[in-house]
Order: structure tokens, then C-alpha cells, then sequence
């Protein structure tokens, strides 16, 4: 076996962790099988280090999108998903590299290997180690501060016994915690409550930025443009989030983990960095989990308790509440004043604009389009291509609302989120043959490129 310590117990512990969080009791569907891939790759590459990333990467892919709504119904399921699908991948591991039950490389299927006893950690044992961590509490500290020897804080952790009533709420005191979420109604239940939320839990959220996930994927979603700008990212703690069907974010796990490198161009839903920001060997998501200001993460640092954990936990509805999107009618034949006021109703740049002094006409960016049916095509210059980009949206989102039915409701989520390029492809993808825009891959340019 490879070397393997507390380090890595605190990984696999964590990524399960997330794992049971996001997926229990939900169908698969694109955001849960990002999460899922990519939790799962966090484990994959401690138990299968000869493995090159790529081979890594679509094992944990194809593991994701060939789950199935019984593999995730519950806790236990989801443990049994993940140790069904590293047992296979150990046995296609140790046939391509050619390493048998002597070589230190070897990987059991179900064997000595640590991580099958890891995965075998029900909900209580994975939250009294997270939390222990998470306090930079020994268990020589913490046993002292229950009452107990640390021999029994290991027996406790590693799933061997239980605590009784007493032991529990000192436990939840000593950990800094509400006392219901260490209750033994709670043993064989994930926290779900950590792991899915309507809005950012930070303390300093801003409106999210829509960026794309960075790696090379496989197609997740159904559609391209939604896809491209699937990450929801929160500049006020630098979380990446990922949207269920139902309305939750779900944090994305760590990774090449996009971000926007200047703050002016944040708008246009690209990936302009994809260097890790965080790992899962610190508490996790970050959007929850902050240090004493002035202090870094390393080892026996103590984090701050968030203050979901010092409530009741409680039950998540179905679906998170969310504000009703007010969808203005497309205005016609109006002066810029009035097209403006209508679309601040929805758009957020628009409602910046509104309150903003009035900038210099034109600019270097064109943009080809037709302003409204049956007329000729239109070049309209802009200062910037975000510029270009956000009227080009709304010009897009004005002809979907032609469409019959109801508004394309990826196109109207892409909109919302500010994701102006995306706006444009979806639309494209919806209307192959149009032209609204006589140029489709590049929408906007530079005069002197035109």
C-alpha cells in the first residue's frame, strides 16, 4: 500500500462527507454528478497514485453519470456506491501496472487497504472527526474536556461505539456546536444542512459571478451554454457553487476550480484562473468555515464554529424559497430612458446603469445584430465587450420571448445570473438557422477587426 496517514484519513473523511451531503435521498442530475465526479477524484487519486490524471478523471466520470437513483438514496447507498466503484477500479488498477499482493503499490478490493474502513464510517463517526478537526482539538484535549479517555474518542471516531446522552452534550460544548446535531436521532443521517443552501452562507456574499468549470468536462448538461457558465461563484468568500434542478447551490468541490482574476471582467462568464483555491484538507465548503482574522491555515489551527452549527438544525424543504423573477415585456420603438427602466426590472446591469452618469456614445466594439423583425442589419459600437455582450443578451432575450410557449428557462437562469455570452449561445443553440446575429461565434468585435 502507498503511504497513507492522518492527512489522508481527513480527505477521504471529508470527500464522503460531501459525498452523502449533496447526493442522499436525490435523483442524479447534472449538478450532483459534477459534485459527485469530483469528490470522488479527490478519492480516487490517494488510493490509485500510478494512475495518470486523465485516467483518474473519466473513471470518476463515468462513475458519476452511471449512478443510479438507488445507489444515492440514503447514506449507506451512497458508501456503497463509492466502495463498489473503487473496489472495481482497484482491480483494473492493479492489472494495468502490473502490482500484486506483495508490491507496496497493491490495492486490496475490500481489503487492508485504510479507505475501505473509512468508507464504512457512518454519519456520527465522519461528523465528530470533522468537527474535532475543526476545533484543532486532540484526543487527548477533547477527551479531557468530555470527561473521557482519549482511547474513547478514537473508539467514538472510528465508529466502534457511541456515546451516551452525557457524553453528547459535552461533546456539543466543548465543540462549540448546538447540542441537536451531535443527538443520537442524528447518528445515521448526513448533513445535508451543510451542503445545500438557497443562497450563500458566507458573511460577506455578493452577487455571483457565472463562470464555466474550468477542466475539460464531459457534457453534463444538455445544453452547451448552460454548461459554460454551470458555476455560480461568490467573490465575498471565493466558493464555487453549482445549481440542482431544485433551486440549491451545492458547493463544488476542489479542483481546477475557476475564478475571476480582475474584477472588471467578472461579467463575462469565463474561466480567466483554475488554480486550486482550496482543498479538501482544510474545512470545508470555505463559504462556511473561516479562520480568526490575522490567522492562516495549518495544522492545529482552530476555525471558526459557523453559526448554522450553533442552531437547531433543520428540516430542508423540497425546494429553497426563491425572489420571483419579474420578466418585463419587450419594448419596442422606445427611447434608451424607457428600455432601461423596463429592463432594470430583471437585469442587474441594467439597475447599475440606471443609477450610473451617463458614458461617452461608442466605443471600439461592434456589434452585428438586427434591433427588431424584418429590419436590415444593424452595427451598434460599444466602449467595451462587456458592453457588446450585455445588449446583445438582451437582444437575444427579447426574441426568445417571441418564441411560443413559455421563456426558454435556461436561458432566463443564464440571464439572471449575468451570463450575457452564454444568453447568446443559447439562444443560438435554440435558433440555428437565425439571423438575429449575423455573426454567431463572435458576436462582438473590435472596428478595426470588422
Amino acid at each position: 500500500m502507498s503511504r497513507w496517514g492522518k492527512q489522508q484519513d481527513r480527505l477521504v473523511v471529508r470527500a464522503v462527507d460531501v459525498l452523502s451531503g449533496v447526493l442522499n435521498g436525490a435523483v442524479p442530475e447534472p449538478a450532483r454528478r459534477v459534485v459527485a465526479s469530483r469528490a470522488l477524484l479527490a478519492v480516487e487519486e490517494l488510493v490509485f497514485p500510478m494512475h495518470e490524471e486523465l485516467v483518474l478523471e473519466e473513471n470518476a466520470d463515468a462513475a458519476a453519470r452511471e449512478a443510479t437513483d438507488e445507489q444515492w438514496a440514503h447514506d449507506a447507498a451512497v458508501r456503497g456506491w463509492v466502495i463498489e466503484t473503487l473496489a472495481e477500479h482497484a482491480t483494473s488498477y492493479n492489472e494495468l501496472h502490473e502490482v500484486w499482493e506483495d508490491d507496496l503499490e497493491y490495492v486490496e478490493p475490500r481489503g487492508d487497504h485504510p479507505v475501505w474502513a473509512l468508507l464504512e464510517l457512518a454519519p456520527f463517526a465522519r461528523r465528530l472527526r470533522l468537527l474535532q478537526e475543526a476545533a484543532a482539538k486532540t484526543a487527548v484535549g477533547l477527551g479531557g474536556d468530555v470527561g473521557v479517555g482519549a482511547h474513547q474518542i478514537g473508539h467514538w471516531a472510528a465508529g466502534r461505539s457511541r456515546p451516551g446522552e452525557r457524553e453528547r452534550e459535552a461533546l456539543a460544548e466543548a465543540l462549540g456546536v448546538h447540542r441537536a446535531w451531535l443527538h443520537a436521532s442524528r447518528d445515521e443521517q448526513p448533513d445535508v444542512q451543510l451542503y445545500r443552501f438557497a443562497s450563500c452562507p458566507c458573511e460577506k456574499p455578493t452577487a455571483m459571478t457565472r463562470l464555466g468549470l474550468g477542466r475539460e468536462e464531459p457534457d453534463w448538461y444538455d445544453s452547451p451554454a448552460e454548461q459554460a457558465a454551470a458555476v455560480h461563484w461568490c467573490g465575498g468568500c471565493r466558493q464555487g457553487w453549482v445549481k440542482d434542478a431544485a433551486g440549491w447551490l451545492l458547493p463544488l468541490p476542489p479542483g481546477e476550480e475557476p475564478k475571476p482574476s480582475h474584477r472588471d471582467l467578472a461579467g463575462l462568464g469565463r474561466p480567466f484562473s483554475s488554480s486550486p483555491s482550496v482543498t479538501f484538507d482544510e474545512p470545508w465548503p470555505r463559504a462556511l468555515w473561516q479562520l480568526p482574522a490575522g490567522r492562516k491555515g495549518r495544522a492545529r489551527t482552530a476555525y471558526q464554529v459557523p453559526e448554522l452549527l450553533t442552531r437547531e438544525p433543520q428540516t430542508l424543504p423540497v425546494r429553497p424559497t426563491a425572489a420571483r423573477i419579474v420578466v418585463p415585456e419587450p419594448v419596442w420603438g422606445a427611447g434608451s430612458a424607457e428600455r432601461l427602466a423596463a429592463n432594470a426590472l430583471w437585469c442587474r446591469t441594467c439597475r447599475a446603469l440606471a443609477d450610473a452618469p451617463e458614458g461617452a456614445a461608442g466605443g471600439p466594439w461592434v456589434l452585428l445584430h438586427r434591433s427588431e423583425p424584418r429590419r436590415g442589419l444593424s452595427t451598434w459600437t460599444y466602449p467595451t465587450e462587456k458592453d457588446a455582450l450585455h445588449h446583445g443578451a438582451h437582444l437575444a432575450m427579447t426574441y426568445l420571448q417571441l418564441d411560443d410557449g413559455p421563456l426558454d428557462p435556461v436561458a432566463l437562469d443564464l440571464f439572471v445570473g449575468q451570463a450575457h455570452p452564454q444568453v447568446i449561445a443559447r439562444f443560438l443553440e435554440l435558433h440555428p438557422e437565425t439571423t438575429q446575429f449575423e455573426v454567431a461565434e463572435l458576436v462582438p468585435m473590435r472596428a478595426s477587426e470588422f
